[in-house]
């Protein structure tokens, strides 16, 4: 308990140094995480902002849940872990991460408290060999999966009289007959992209990507605004899978799909929450940007852009009518992905990445300009109207941080046009990459 104390102590003294403010607390720790792993550094290819507060929310739930073992090991670091799963976690980086964070934490807090370093370096070693365990066992786990899905698949295309009830979408609706349940909209919605989620759990970053677009589609569908139940699809989707694979079913098999389904419900919730939160604040954003607003937009984010990446001014040598497209073109895609049907916007911004394979436009510049966009915008968001209620509330987009009352509008427009920008920007990466073949390059 002495250890739970100190080490929380130790975190809020490093939150009070950089002035509780969230983003410069990410800042820091993405500073020291790069200088630490200073040879990874260009594989980073997610924005600085969305890794910055990523960082800043691990580092609070591992503050937050250390005094619970268990729901620290199942919901926090294992999570975690399997967001790196692609990720080389070796003991010498493991190392380096902990001597730079915990370095970060002494310059900033001289006096901490007697044990805090001690803490969270016993915290971060057992965080990085939580990681290194999960790579090198859940390997095992996912072939499972694979194979699995591909008997479903092949018994799904078997032509005989019990086709109807052979493929897993159909023999999910039997068991929700069978449970006396109704099929819910969202289950609907899940159902049609299930097979694309078994396919992309090896891989987080793409897994993220599928559920953050099927939360969308979920809230944009859904008529109820109260919580989803997601856990509720488990025992569906297990009396599906036992009655689809009866001769190859064992308890390895259970604590498989169990396990991915935890990770798939557990991403839907996170992004259902953001996009329910974000939704009708990103429509008032854009409902309250006036001409001369906009005009600022339009100009300031090359000049920040072109400050940081100074070479992308070679991409961008088009005339001053097509860069202002170009700029409402980036707010109107914000707008879109929370408003615009799933399958419509990601058909666009495939098209719209396959443009960019033709231009050459490498993809580590869309970190930088995502920045420099929410960097923009924010100055414009704090000009708005704001209420005038002081009372302290928790953030309707996680739930994890309490901020006043007036300050929850302005905080959901940026992080929701932060959330948002991140997504189409990673859908048009993962194009350009999935699109620069030999022929598209020719």
């Amino acid at each position: 308990k002495t250890e739970v104390v100190v080490l929380r102590q130790a975190f809020d003294m490093f939150m009070a140094a950089l002035g509780h403010d969230r983003e410069a607390v990410g800042d820091a720790l993405y500073g020291a995480l790069t200088g630490a792993l200073l040879t990874l550094k260009s594989s980073f290819a997610t924005p600085q902002a969305v890794v910055s507060l990523r960082l800043f929310n691990g580092f609070r739930l591992l503050s937050e849940k250390c005094e619970s073992p268990e729901e620290l090991q199942s919901h926090v670091v294992e999570s975690l872990a399997f967001k790196h799963l692609q990720m080389e976690v070796t003991w010498q980086r493991g190392e380096s991460v902990s001597d730079a964070v915990l370095e970060l934490m002494e310059q900033n807090v001289p006096d901490l408290p007697p044990g805090g370093v001690a803490a969270w370096q016993q915290m971060l070693r057992y965080t990085s060999s939580t990681f290194r365990y999960v790579n090198a066992s859940y390997s095992e786990r996912l072939k499972l999966i694979a194979n699995d899905w591909v008997a479903i698949e092949l018994a799904a295309n078997e032509e005989d009289d019990e086709l109807v009830v052979r493929s897993f979408p159909n023999m999910c609706a039997f068991s929700v007959q069978v449970m006396g349940q109704e099929t819910q909209t969202w289950m609907e919605e899940l159902l049609q992209v299930f097979k694309v989620l078994v396919e992309k759990i090896a891989s987080p970053t793409q897994l993220t990507e599928e559920c953050d677009l099927l939360a969308i589609s979920i809230i944009q569908s859904e008529k109820c605004h109260e919580d989803i139940n997601f856990e509720s699809f488990k025992p569906v989707m297990m009396a599906a899978l036992r009655s689809l694979l009866p001769k190859d079913w064992s308890t390895a098999h259970e604590t498989a799909w169990e396990w991915l389904w935890t990770t798939v419900a557990r991403n839907l919730k996170e992004a259902t929450m953001k996009v329910r939160a974000f939704r009708p604040l990103n429509a008032e954003l854009f409902s309250s940007l006036q001409e001369e607003q906009l005009e600022f937009f339009r100009s300031t984010i090359y000049t920040d852009f072109f400050t940081k990446c100074a070479a992308s001014q070679d991409l961008f040598k088009q005339s001053q009518s097509r860069l202002r497209y170009i700029a409402d073109k980036v707010l109107q895609s914000s707008y879109d992905m929370y408003h615009r049907g799933k399958n419509d916007m990601v058909d666009h911004l495939s098209a719209l990445g396959l443009r960019h394979v033709g231009y050459g436009v490498p993809i580590d510049l869309f970190g930088p300009f995502c920045d420099s966009c929410v960097q923009v915008i924010k100055p414009l968001i704090d000009e708005l109207p704001k209420p005038e209620s002081t009372t302290i509330v928790w953030c309707p987009a996680d739930r994890a941080h309490q901020l006043a009352e007036r300050d929850v509008p302005m905080h959901l427009m940026v992080e929701g046009f932060r959330w948002s920008l991140g997504l189409v920007s990673r859908v048009l990466m993962r194009t350009i990459v999935e699109g620069s073949t030999s022929v598209m390059q020719a």
